[in-house]
C-alpha cells in the first residue's frame, strides 16, 4: 500500500536537496521564497493562511516581505491535525522545510454546521452537499474540510477538528460578494486543471467570473508537468490574466494519475482520500503522487462502485478509464454535471441556489427541473431539463454579456475572450 515512513522521509529530503520549487509564480509584496511541506502519512491536506493549497508533498511560494508569518495546518481524515506558525524564508529563492507527523484517531464524533446567512450548501471532505444547518453524525474523529456556497457570497473553506466521542459546531460566516472581477487563465500546453483558492474552476483555457476582487491563490495541474502555483490580484470590475508555459521537472521522484469515467461526474478517492470528480471533457489530473500501489475508488449515484489497484511509478503518467456499470436497482434520482462559459456562475435548480459552476450534483430527483445560471454582467442562462432515474445529464451554459450603452468596456471584452477561448479547443 502506501510508501513507508522512511521512504517518504528520504524522498522529502531529496526534494529539499534538489531545491527546485514545484510551483513558480512570484507573489505580491516582495521576492519569493518557498515552503516545502510533507507529512507522515502522506497525501494530507495543506491549508496555509486559511487557503487550501493542495496535498503533501507540496511546495508553496510565498513573499519573503509581505507577511511576517504563515500558519500551516496539515490534516487528514482519521488523524488529528498538525498546526504551526512559521516565519517566511529569509532569502529569495530559499526553501523552508515543514514535516508534519500526524497522530491517528480511531474514534468518531459529531459535527454540526450552521451558516450565516442560513441555507448555505455545505460539503464535508468533498462529499454530497447538504443545506445548513446540518448535523453529521459518526464522522471519524480528526480533521475534516468544510466548504460552503451561497448565492451572492464568497465561497468558504475551513478546517474543523472533530473530537473523539464529542461534538463540535462549525459556524460558517459568509462574506457578501460585493466587489468582483474576472480571471482569464491560459497555459501551454492547454488542458491544465485550474484550482482557485482550493476550488476546482475548470481547465485551461478558461475565463472565470464572479471572483471577489483581491488576491486569489491559483494552481495549474497537468499530468507530466510541474505544478504551477501563485497568487494573482483580481481587480474590481477588471480582468486579471495568467498565461503560463508549463515545464517538465528535470528530476521526477513522484508520479501522476489521469482519470476519466463513463459517465462522468464520479467522485474519486485514492486510498480513502477524496481527490475530486471526473468531468465531462476533462481528465482529472492527480499530480505529485509518491510511488507505490494505491486503491482507487470511483463512486456515482445509481452506478456500482469502481475499485481498482493502481501502481504509481516515479516519472510516469498512469491513465485510468473507468467504465461504470449501472446499478441493478437504481434509485429515483440522477446526476447533473453543470459547466458554463465563463465559469463561476451561480446555479439555481428549481429556484434554489446549489453552488457555482463547474459543479457535479448527485442524487437529483428524477423528473423535470428548471435551471438558471446567473453571473453578474451576463444575461441569465435558463433551461428546463429532464432527469431520468440513473441518468447523468450534462449541461453547458454559454452566457452572453449584457450590452452596455457605449458598446465599450470590460464586459463586452470579456465576452469576446470567452468566444475565442471556446473555439481554441477542449482538453485532450
Amino acid at each position: 500500500m502506501r510508501s513507508c515512513f522512511l521512504f517518504s522521509l528520504i524522498l522529502f529530503l531529496m526534494f529539499l536537496c534538489l531545491g527546485t520549487p514545484a510551483s513558480g509564480q512570484a507573489v505580491p509584496g516582495g521576492d519569493t521564497g518557498y515552503f516545502l511541506i510533507d507529512s507522515d502519512p502522506g497525501d494530507a491536506q495543506v491549508i496555509m493562511d486559511g487557503i487550501y493549497r493542495g496535498n503533501t508533498p507540496i511546495t508553496v511560494p510565498v513573499s519573503i516581505t509581505a507577511t511576517p508569518s504563515h500558519t500551516i495546518t496539515v490534516s487528514k481524515t482519521g488523524f488529528f491535525p498538525f498546526a504551526q506558525t512559521f516565519p517566511p524564508p529569509m532569502q529569495a529563492g530559499q526553501t523552508q522545510a515543514v514535516y508534519a507527523v500526524l497522530e491517528r484517531s480511531t474514534d468518531t464524533g459529531t459535527l454540526i454546521v450552521t451558516s450565516s446567512p442560513q441555507g448555505a450548501l455545505i460539503t464535508i471532505d468533498g462529499g454530497m452537499g447538504q443545506q445548513a444547518p446540518w448535523t453529521y453524525s459518526d464522522l471519524s474523529a480528526g480533521s475534516h474540510v468544510v466548504r460552503a456556497f451561497l448565492s451572492g457570497y464568497q465561497p468558504f473553506l475551513t478546517l474543523v477538528t472533530v473530537p473523539p466521542q464529542g461534538t463540535v459546531t462549525a459556524d460558517v460566516q459568509l462574506v457578501l460578494l460585493s466587489r468582483t472581477g474576472i480571471l482569464q487563465v491560459t497555459s501551454s500546453p492547454g488542458g491544465a486543471d485550474i484550482y482557485i483558492d482550493g476550488f476546482y474552476s475548470g481547465y485551461t483555457s478558461a475565463t472565470i467570473g464572479n471572483l471577489a476582487a483581491g488576491p486569489h491563490y491559483v494552481q495549474l495541474r497537468l499530468a507530466g508537468y510541474q505544478e504551477w502555483a501563485g497568487t494573482i490580484n483580481v481587480p474590481e470590475n477588471g480582468v486579471a490574466t495568467i498565461s503560463e508555459q508549463l515545464t517538465v521537472p528535470p528530476v521526477r521522484t513522484t508520479g501522476d494519475l489521469v482519470i476519466a469515467s463513463e459517465p462522468p461526474g464520479a467522485s474519486v478517492s485514492l486510498d480513502g482520500v477524496y481527490k475530486g470528480n471526473t468531468q465531462a471533457g476533462d481528465l482529472l489530473d492527480l499530480t505529485g503522487i509518491l510511488p507505490g500501489t494505491y486503491t482507487l475508488l470511483l463512486q456515482l449515484a445509481n452506478y456500482q462502485d469502481f475499485t481498482s489497484s493502481v501502481e504509481v511509478q516515479a516519472g510516469r503518467v498512469t491513465r485510468v478509464n473507468a467504465k461504470l456499470v449501472a446499478a441493478a436497482y437504481p434509485s429515483r434520482s440522477g446526476t447533473l454535471l453543470i459547466t458554463s462559459d465563463p465559469q463561476g456562475a451561480n446555479i439555481f435548480l428549481d429556484n434554489a441556489c446549489i453552488g457555482i459552476t463547474p459543479l457535479t450534483i448527485p442524487s437529483v430527483e428524477a423528473g423535470t427541473h428548471s435551471l438558471v445560471l446567473r453571473l453578474p454582467g451576463y444575461s441569465d442562462y435558463a433551461s428546463s431539463l429532464s432527469v431520468a432515474p440513473g441518468q447523468a445529464v450534462q449541461v453547458h451554459g454559454a452566457l452572453s454579456p449584457v450590452p452596455t450603452t457605449t458598446g465599450q468596456g470590460i464586459l463586452p471584452l470579456a465576452g469576446a475572450v470567452v468566444v475565442v477561448l471556446f473555439f481554441m479547443g477542449r482538453k485532450r
